[in-house]
């Protein structure tokens, strides 16, 4: 450990020295997508028109759970404009089952094909899709089919469905609703638990979730039958690893297929593979030989879409008589709903769940269950968030109990830069930081040290004061190839890019990547600029066509730049080598002399011997004029896989008003203390951060998807009953950063898009705590509302009740 703390020393002083040098990386460079976007000229889904275009509507199942008796669809293929229907039977005998992308690990495989074949298994499962010549006859149609549903026995909370009276929602292939149990343990935690002066515990639930993208799915399908080429302009995160699950599907060559993005309004993880929507606007498509395009509604959305978030963590918290944590353990239920989607249920809050701190002897078990509710995919911190609210709600819980400071409790139990890198138990290598500067940052910035003697009392408005923390680790991108492999998943960790010089003295850079609002275009641009020497202006980026890039993974997972600045550095290195080659030559110096300087190439002591990069690349494009041992072109194409994860991190801070009468607050302050490394430009990492930290405070405080438990029926299924946070829901957020480089990344950068959805509840429910400590209020679920404080508040009355009378 001594020599990897050296080393990593070492490499922490290399990367400081490079940062010094940085010449466009660590600028707030305008933004290559704003032009387009601003000027409302994006291209998103709903805006590929084409001649002779038809239009998809869905028949969905209005019960949680039903067989399907029959089907008769003659009416409907009478009404004047519909050109196409399809039902279960044909769709299983046209198509096979959507591909899993990242299966559960020792879970049966539960085929899934587009329409629902014998028995459905939520509310809004696809059963019956029609094509006609608008959307609104296309739904009329839907209204003329007659549906005979049997309901079935439903279960909608994960808990219930794993009790043994359940119904089994895949009795052929399953007895239980388990889908797996998996377990992570280091050292013995049950023996250190029988030591320990202090064990805390609770279970601790977090809400499900819409990630409610601004662009809903979409997907426009054009199939050339004589060509024999499916062109999918759809709305996604992964083109390349759709057009893989199309091929598979659609029992064609992948080389059939095209797939692009242009434009991508939103993700958050949500639109990550193939929907069941997207092969049957290709099937019709194929059918009738026209462009078929499907658009998705909002209520669709609700019913159709992956949720997130929802699960049920039940921690234990064992301590010494001085505070420090000796022992954890951590038991918990993920809802997967009625099927597993491509990307399946989370699996990070097994990654994260010892957080920062320094602990050797904890378990952690993942249970997956399946219930009667919309499958649960991957969303904006894909299970940390969750982790991170019901561990750091019990270290504060534990403060309480020790009477400890909750600053100086975390403090004491914090990895220090030392101590890493850190191999936690569940086997995550944290690679570098210092969380512990980040804890007391936002300390001093929400002014606690004023804050902390103060007795807890009404100010004049009858509200009290309380101030929480939360502290995070974020992975950030995936370890390898094999560590996927090891879990079966059907993709890799690498990034590709391609870089092309044209004849303007441009430079295209060719990605899979999907514009999807992370800033892609700019960073890439700006890593280029960085390496090679020239002006970001002459940099160009294009993203999500299969046709026009090589293959890669695509954005998700915090994890693009890390591996693209390791694709664009190696591709970048020899197509720098080559144009000095090149220039040199021209100009008649020696290569050690010849420099690119922002749009030419130029003699290092020099100035006025120099040639403009678009007669560079000219001479290279066309091989004539170029040294005798150079091949004509100039293109770089290059393959990148990180050697290992980064690790996010930082700490938030809440400052709550609280009315201890009727449960109701308001966050008045926000502040976010994070590290993700080198940024590669301030302005777009702020924008990341403050971004997911609405969503991380929207799941916190009001977002939830609510199933009845009687009928099985969503009842918070659209816009006037989800509560997304407005601009004016949101708190004034100070948001401060550290910036140490990871050793483990090219250029020393870490993921940061998924950050700020980490500590929200945690912070919020600690401030709240905190403000009514005298008032015996424990929370232990998301989302927060004044009536769950309320009912806290009553509860915490009726209790101190009872102890008086005795």
């Amino acid at each position: 450990m001594n020599d990897m703390t050296e080393a990593l020393r070492r490499q922490r002083d290399e990367e400081d020295h490079r940062q010094a040098s940085f010449r466009v990386i660590g600028r707030s460079m305008p933004r290559k997508e704003d032009e387009r976007l601003l000027r409302g000229d994006g291209r998103f889904a709903d805006d590929v028109q084409y001649a002779h275009q038809l239009e998809m509507a869905v028949g969905r199942c209005p019960f949680p759970h039903a067989r399907i008796r029959s089907i008769d669809v003659s009416q409907a293929l009478k009404l004047d404009g519909v050109k196409h229907v399809l039902t279960g039977a044909e769709v299983k005998a046209l198509s096979d089952p959507l591909t899993v992308l990242r299966p559960v690990p020792g879970a049966p495989s539960l085929p899934y094909y587009a329409l629902v074949q014998d028995v459905a298994t939520h509310e809004g499962q696809a059963v019956v899709s029609v094509v006609a010549t608008s959307r609104a006859i296309a739904e009329d149609a839907l209204e003329l089919i007659d549906i005979d549903y049997e309901p079935l026995p439903h279960v909608s909370d994960a808990l219930d469905a794993l009790a043994p009276e359940a119904p089994v929602l895949h009795p052929g292939v399953m007895n239980s609703n388990l889908m797996t149990a998996n377990v992570n343990r280091a050292g013995d935690a049950q023996a250190r638990m029988e030591e320990a002066h202090v064990v805390v515990e609770g279970r601790m639930r977090s809400g499900r979730v819409s990630a409610l993208p601004m662009e809903p799915r979409g997907i426009v399908a054009v199939w050339r039958a004589g060509a024999r080429e499916l062109t999918v302009h759809m709305s996604t995160q992964v083109p390349h690893l759709v057009r893989k699950q199309l091929a598979e599907s659609l029992r064609i060559d992948e080389s059939c297929i095209r797939v692009t993005a242009s434009d991508v309004g939103g993700g958050f993880g949500m639109k990550l593979g193939a929907f069941p929507e997207d092969v049957l606007a290709c099937l019709h498509a194929m059918a009738l030989k026209r462009p078929v395009k499907w658009i998705e509604d909002r209520m669709e959305h609700f019913r159709a879409s992956t949720h997130g978030r929802e699960s049920v963590h039940d921690y234990r918290l064992a301590a010494d008589a001085n505070g420090r944590f000796i022992a954890m353990t951590n038991h918990y239920t993920t809802d997967i709903g009625g099927w597993n989607s491509p990307f399946g249920s989370a699996q990070l809050s097994s990654v994260v769940f010892t957080g920062p701190y320094k602990i050797a002897d904890a378990l952690v078990e993942r249970r997956v269950a399946l219930t009667n509710k919309t499958p649960v995919g991957a969303y904006r911190g894909y299970g940390q968030p969750e982790v991170n609210f019901a561990l750091e709600v019990l270290v504060d819980r534990l403060a309480r109990k020790l009477k400890r400071d909750p600053v100086e409790l975390r403090a004491l139990n914090m990895l220090r830069p030392e101590d890493l890198p850190w191999t936690t138990p569940s086997g995550a290598v944290y690679d570098s930081g210092d969380y512990l500067k980040t804890l007391y940052m936002a300390a001093e910035a929400v002014g606690y040290d004023v804050h902390r003697d103060k007795p807890r009392t009404p100010r004049d408005d009858g509200r009290i004061v309380g101030i929480g923390f939360a502290s995070f680790v974020e992975r950030t991108g995936y370890a390898s190839a094999r560590f996927l492999a090891h879990r079966g998943s059907q993709f890799g960790a690498h990034e590709s890019v391609t870089l092309r010089a044209n004849r303007s003295g441009g430079i295209d850079v060719y990605t899979g990547v999907s514009s999807i609002g992370q800033s892609s275009e700019t960073a890439f641009a700006q890593l280029c600029a960085e390496v090679l020497g020239v002006d970001y202006d002459i940099v160009r980026v294009h993203t999500g066509d299969t046709s026009a890039s090589p293959l890669n993974t695509g954005s998700f997972a915090s994890r693009t730049l890390i591996a693209a600045a390791g694709a664009l550095r190696e591709a970048t290195v020899p197509f720098r080598n080559k144009t000095l080659s090149v220039g040199a030559h021209a100009l008649g110096i020696a290569l050690d002399d010849a420099i690119i300087v922002e749009r030419e190439v130029r003699h290092r002591d020099d100035p006025e011997v120099r040639m403009p990069l678009a007669q560079v690349f000219a001479r290279a494009i066309t091989g004539q004029g170029i040294p005798a041992d150079e091949a004509p072109g100039l293109e770089t194409t290059s393959f990148f896989e990180p050697p290992d994860a980064a690790f996010s991190f930082g700490t938030a801070a809440a400052a709550v008003a609280v009315d201890p009468e009727t449960g109701e607050f308001n966050v008045e302050r926000f502040v976010m203390v994070h590290d993700c490394g080198v940024a590669v430009n301030p302005m777009i990492v702020e924008g990341q951060v403050r971004g997911a930290l609405v969503q991380g405070l929207g799941a916190a405080l009001g977002e939830e998807l609510r199933y009845d438990r009687e009928t099985g029926q969503l009842v918070s299924g659209s816009m006037l009953d989800y509560f997304v946070p407005m601009a004016a829901d949101v708190p004034p957020i100070d948001l401060l950063h550290t910036e140490v480089p990871s050793p483990v990344t090219t250029f020393g950068v870490r993921g940061v898009g998924e950050v700020g959805t980490i500590p929200p509840g945690a912070a919020i429910a600690n401030a709240i705590c905190d403000a009514l400590q005298d008032y015996g209020v424990e929370l232990s679920e998301l989302p927060i509302t004044p009536e769950s404080v309320w009912r806290e508040l009553a509860a915490g009355a009726s209790v101190n009740h009872e102890k008086g009378n005795r």
